[in-house]
Formats: C-alpha cells, structure tokens, sequence
C-alpha cells in the first residue's frame, strides 16, 4: 500500500526493487521463527511511507519440545494450528520436532479451497496449518473427530473458544489465556506449561 519509503529520514520513491528487498528481509526474519511486523506513516492510507519491520520472537517454553517427544513416542499425533505466517511456523515447528522437510503445511485459504475429501486427506497428512481464523480451527477439530480421533486443544484467545468446546479435550492457558477460553475449555493450565499436558 506504500508509494515511498523513509531513506536516512527522506521520504523516496518505493521502486519493485526496494520492495523485493524488503520482502527477503521478511523471509529471513520468518525462517528465524520470528513474527514480523511492518510499519507506515501517514496522514490517509492512499499516503503511506514504509518505514520498516521489526522482529518479534515469542520464544517456546524450555520443556515443550521434551512434552512434544514424548507425546509423539506415546501415538499421539502432535499439530501446530497458528495465525502465524507458514515461514514463521515452519521455523518454530521444526525446532520443536512437529514438523521436517517432507511434512505438509496448509494455509486457511488453502482450506477453504478443498472439497470433503481432499479436506480429510490433507488434514490427517498436515502438522501445520497456518494463517487459520476460528472456523479453520473448528474445521479441523471436527474432520479429526470425523477420522475417529480424539482430539486435544489447547488456546488462549477469545477465538479458540469454539475450537476448544468441540474438541473432545480442551486446554486453556491459565496465565495467558482470556475468560471466555477458560470457560470453554475441559482443562486449565495454572502454569500454561505445555510439558503438564503430560
């Protein structure tokens, strides 16, 4: 949405280089696990000046790639659903051995886009899904069940809620997590550690 971008404080001309510049950036800072945010000023959104991104990591708990092993050596399947961009998921999943190279990852709008079938085959093939909304969730949970599987939850925000409640095991954060997610849920972590799932 911007025309121009801040250089050394002036305000320059946005050329398809400079953009493609700026969006490898991104990817690096993604592939790192990080979420990645980009920031404009201006007076309208037809006059916005790129101004920079910046990195935010949100790091995963000491012990939650120990709970995620352990899970994994039991039978449990192990899925990461997150609004996160797909880079940014792929980098903190892989750490945590929830997902390699010949895994699959499906976007929301990815889902939205598949009829009954591919929907199943895709979901129980998936350890990613990312930049999912509430019903992409519910969508998930529910063609799980369909499979025969008992499906946990676990969330923190307001949007989990329906996700949590359809699942057979919900699981909210304690700590973190909103009132309208705890009511929600079977299950309420005090320390939002994700090993007490175990």
């Amino acid at each position: 949405m911007c025309q121009k971008f801040l250089h050394y404080g002036t305000p320059v001309p946005l050329t398809d280089e400079k953009v493609r510049e700026f969006l490898m950036d991104s990817n690096q800072m993604a592939a790192k696990g990080l979420r990645v945010l980009a920031m404009a000023i201006g007076t309208s959104l037809d006059d916005l000046v790129y101004v920079g991104m910046v990195g935010i990591i949100d790091p995963e708990r000491p012990q939650v790639a120990l709970a995620v092993s352990q899970l994994k050596a039991g039978g449990v399947q192990v899925k990461m659903i997150t609004g996160d961009a797909e880079k940014t998921a792929k980098a903190i999943a892989t750490r945590l051995k929830i997902y390699d190279n010949t895994d699959l990852s499906i976007s929301g709008e990815d889902l939205e886009h598949m009829n009954a079938a591919e929907l199943d085959a895709a979901i129980a093939k998936a350890t990613i899904f990312y930049r999912v909304s509430p019903i992409h969730k519910l969508t998930i949970v529910k063609a799980l069940q369909t499979q025969g599987h008992i499906v946990s939850m676990t969330g923190d925000g307001v949007n989990d809620a329906v996700a949590l409640k359809a699942a057979d095991i919900g699981i909210a954060m304690g700590q973190t997590g909103t009132d309208v997610c705890k009511e929600a849920a079977d299950m309420i972590l005090v320390k939002d550690d994700f090993y007490t799932i175990m």
